[in-house]
């Protein structure tokens, strides 16, 4: 090894610049940057596209001969409100929150007894949990006095692959027949 003062030849002596390396790793980690960007903005874009609200109403009325369900002629008149929130394709949702309020009359034609109710009943379905969750006040029928005569509220989980009852809370029964004959005066003929 030489000792002494040295000088750089001119022309000679080579600059090593880590500029350029360093402006390529920074375009590099900008490009990397700007990928996860998109990639989360899509995603999140993705996952919080919004569900289709639609409000509604039906009405129905039905008569049943004595025998077919309660054992006495019934007549059933009704109305459903329904507020909807549909996941994914209307005709094959994902998922469907749609909370409803009901104003149903219920008739023993033969005595004329009449049972009238305000239902607030909410059901939950999901495609991925096969399950349909319906919660609220089922049952809530008052007399033409206006006397409450049943109450019914909870929760009722099936599983909408096999129509299996999952889970029922202890007030609430699921066999309309076996609610509202009696109620009305008579008893179920199912």
């Amino acid at each position: 090894m030489r000792r002494g003062t040295h000088t750089a030849r001119v022309g000679k002596t080579k600059s090593r610049s880590l500029g350029a390396p360093r402006r390529a790793m920074r375009k590099g980690s900008m490009l990397i940057t700007l990928s996860l960007f998109v990639l989360m903005a899509a995603a999140s874009t993705a996952s919080a596209t919004r569900p289709l609200h639609e409000k509604s109403s039906f009405s129905a009325s039905f008569d049943l001969a004595a025998g077919e369900f309660c054992d006495f002629a019934y007549h059933q008149d009704g109305t459903a409100y329904s507020n909807a929130l549909i996941w994914g394709d209307p005709e094959d949702p994902t998922k469907v929150t749609d909370h409803q309020t009901q104003y149903v009359t219920h008739t023993n034609v033969d005595t004329g007894v009449t049972l009238s109710e305000v239902d607030h009943v909410t059901f939950f379905f999901s495609a991925r949990a096969a399950r349909q969750r319906t919660v609220g006040l089922f049952w809530h029928l008052r007399n033409a006095d206006g006397k409450v005569v049943v109450v019914h509220a909870g929760q009722w989980v099936i599983d909408t692959n096999t129509g299996e009852t999952l889970k029922i809370t202890p007030n609430f029964n699921p066999d309309f027949a076996a609610v509202v004959c009696p109620a009305l005066g008579g008893h179920s003929a199912l």
